[in-house]
């Protein structure tokens, strides 16, 4: 997969938003030191217009005093060196008093502040924060980044959790402008910094089924309404838990596959998936709801604008197989469709939607 083929997650909004909040970040981690250097400016600017003005050259106005302490700070005075004694030691006395509050970590936040990836942590959990109605993807093993490039591919805005701190997976995710918050999905805060509390949909898709069930348990006290696709490699298993821990899906090891996530974290059903001719197909059932595009539209109309084939129509209690393309569908209506997931996707996100 190229990655030029694949578009950028964050909008210039997202990063104005993500760039305002890091800042916060940064100025309450070092709130401390920046008003010690401010505070020290400022007495520094008062005490040398003082001075200055009182030693009979041509007066100093206030900000021009700031300015002048300021560049003596670092050794870049803006006037001319003076000739009354005490103004001498002043010049060499406000470098040192200077030196030694940049120390106290005002020259950190300057450094921290222009180059963010030395503190990648903190800078990807505030673009992970102004993420809305997005999907968050726990685990990135083979799966788990498989489940990614899919969901790039349905143009999903995505936030990876992931529990090991490096791994070889994080440069291609980070390529695509994806957040990755290294900590466990079982603990609440972290769930909180990957902004659930906005998230359309949560894919658990780790390795260890007691792990997927604990993060399922703890992703629904966090939000009873996110939608929950968890992988668990026991069929049985994986229907008993889906009905105990209200999951959306639940794709057991033989449904593994990497658009079946992508398109049950979109609110379909995912029945079966395939590849054709280098393509993958999927197979489909949504529930139609009340007041969505669906409502009321006939099956030829669906098949005709989107590009997929209703296979299948439950009404009223009825069961039509290839039903008849002038069908009307109505609200609690299912239907089963043939797809490329991204107009799957279109189907459950555009035309499915209840409408305001």
């Amino acid at each position: 997969m190229k990655r030029a083929l694949l578009r950028r997650r964050k909008t210039p909004l997202q990063r104005l938003l993500a760039n305002l909040r890091d800042t916060w970040v940064l100025v309450r981690e070092f709130r401390e030191a920046l008003l010690i250097f401010a505070i020290t400016m400022v007495v520094g600017a008062v005490s040398f217009a003082a001075l200055w003005n009182g030693s009979g050259q041509e007066p100093i106005r206030a900000i021009d005093a700031l300015y002048s302490v300021l560049s003596m700070t670092f050794f870049n005075a803006d006037i001319a060196f003076p000739h009354q004694w005490y103004l001498d030691i002043y010049f060499f006395l406000m470098p040192i008093i200077g030196l030694f509050v940049l120390a106290r970590g005002a020259a950190d936040f300057v450094t921290l502040l222009f180059n963010r990836s030395l503190r990648r942590t903190q800078w990807e959990e505030a673009v992970a924060s102004t993420f809305s109605d997005h999907v968050i993807v726990c685990g990135l093993g083979h799966l788990g980044l498989r489940v990614v490039r899919e969901l790039v591919k349905l143009d999903e805005s995505i936030v990876v959790i992931e529990a090991k701190a490096e791994s070889p997976r994080f440069d291609e995710v980070r390529g695509y402008d994806i957040p990755i918050l290294i900590g466990d999905a079982r603990e609440l805060e972290m769930l909180r910094k990957a902004n659930i509390a906005k998230a359309r949909a949560v894919i658990v898709c780790t390795n260890d089924d007691l792990m997927n069930l604990q993060m399922a348990s703890r992703i629904r006290e966090a939000d009873q309404d996110v939608r929950i696709v968890m992988r668990m490699f026991d069929d049985e298993f994986a229907r008993n838990m889906a009905q105990s821990f209200n999951i959306s899906s639940v794709m057991s090891a033989s449904m593994l596959a990497a658009p079946a996530f992508a398109g049950a974290a979109s609110g379909a059903e995912i029945i079966q998936t395939f590849g054709v001719a280098d393509r993958v197909l999927v197979m489909g059932r949504i529930q139609v709801q009340p007041s969505s595009r669906l409502h009321g539209c006939p099956v030829e109309d669906v098949e005709r604008e989107l590009d997929l084939s209703v296979v299948l129509l439950e009404s009223d209690g009825m069961v039509d197989v290839h039903p008849n393309p002038g069908a009307v569908l109505k609200a609690g209506d299912r239907i089963a469709v043939l797809a490329e997931p991204v107009i799957l996707k279109r189907l459950t996100s555009d035309w499915n939607r209840r409408r305001g």
